[in-house]
């Protein structure tokens, strides 16, 4: 509901103040969304024919030790959502998730925190892990082949960290209260998510034809990306960014997914993951999600700009 409200009010004030630029902001915008859809209905497919299932049963033992179980359940998080989508992975793994804290004893609550970061933090693999990527990209192109050259060792890096940490402090916890079985699974259904979205983006390409081009050095530029779209969502923030060249593109991407580890409203893979464990019974906290977010997202940030060093994508 909060999607349509957004979609709407930003639609109309586009029509209001720059109904010209409206169709063309329409155009550009609709090449991401219809990726994105056919991710999902590929996410789709892919469960119905258990390979999900599959892939969390070798990476996933009944009977591994609270830290390897945890650990495992994080790596997990960060496949599906590098290979295939950010939103696809929370929806998948927060399932699996919930019965691992059952069968291991990990607090549910921690550990949906931690699945939240993790799938964030993850989502730059590909250009087709999460959205804000797509629609950076389409202001500054760079080929599929370029783009994963550049991203693998950043990504493994990323992962390494957040995983590592992540695992240790779920690890340190106790089991914390019971919860039911969560039922989610992708759906063709949530495609229709994608209509808002798709409206609101477009909505702010409009109004912000010229687009937000972070100022100053790559730190800067990732320090001032990440606030915005922890603060804004990261989805209008990736609408509105205009990076500069290939290093601005890249603390673009890095921000997008990175930054929404800063506060629960940061990315609405997020709230879908507070919404799965809540309907199971646990709790994902706010001021947890931000502290852990705060405390990791300086090394992820670091350890990815390491990463795109060695690989040449920054020089």
């Amino acid at each position: 509901m909060v999607l349509w409200v957004a979609a709407v009010i930003l639609t109309a004030a586009a029509t209001c103040l720059r109904p010209q630029a409206l169709p063309s902001a329409a155009r550009a915008t609709l090449g991401p969304f219809a990726t994105l859809a056919a991710i999902i209905a590929g996410s789709v497919l892919a469960d119905r024919l258990g390979v999900f299932r599959i892939l969390a049963g070798l990476l996933i033992r009944e009977r591994a030790p609270r830290a390897v179980a945890a650990a495992s359940v994080l790596a997990f998080t960060a496949v599906v959502s590098g290979l295939a989508n950010l939103d696809v992975a929370v929806v998948v793994a927060m399932p699996v998730a919930l019965q691992a804290a059952r069968r291991h004893r990990i607090s549910a609550g921690r550990l949906a925190v931690a699945l939240a970061v993790t799938a964030n933090a993850a989502s730059f693999l590909l250009p087709t892990s999460n959205i804000t990527s797509l629609l950076l990209l389409g202001r500054v192109p760079l080929p599929p082949l370029a783009y994963v050259r550049g991203s693998w060792l950043a990504w493994l890096l990323v992962v390494a960290v957040t995983v590592g940490s992540l695992s240790l402090w779920l690890a340190q916890a106790g089991p914390g209260p019971e919860t039911r079985a969560a039922r989610a699974r992708p759906s063709v259904r949530a495609a229709l998510d994608l209509i808002p979205m798709f409206a609101a983006a477009s909505a702010i390409r409009a109004i912000l034809a010229a687009g937000l081009t972070l100022r100053g050095g790559l730190a800067a530029q990732l320090i001032a990306g990440s606030a915005l779209a922890s603060a804004l969502n990261n989805l209008p923030a990736a609408a509105a960014l205009r990076p500069a060249g290939t290093a601005g593109l890249w603390a673009a991407i890095l921000a997008t997914a990175i930054g929404p580890g800063l506060l629960l409203t940061g990315s609405v893979a997020t709230l879908i993951c507070r919404r799965i464990a809540r309907d199971a019974g646990a709790t994902l906290r706010a001021w947890q999600y931000t502290a852990i977010g705060a405390v990791l997202a300086p090394a992820q940030l670091a350890v990815a700009v390491v990463g795109l060093h060695l690989t040449s994508a920054l020089r």
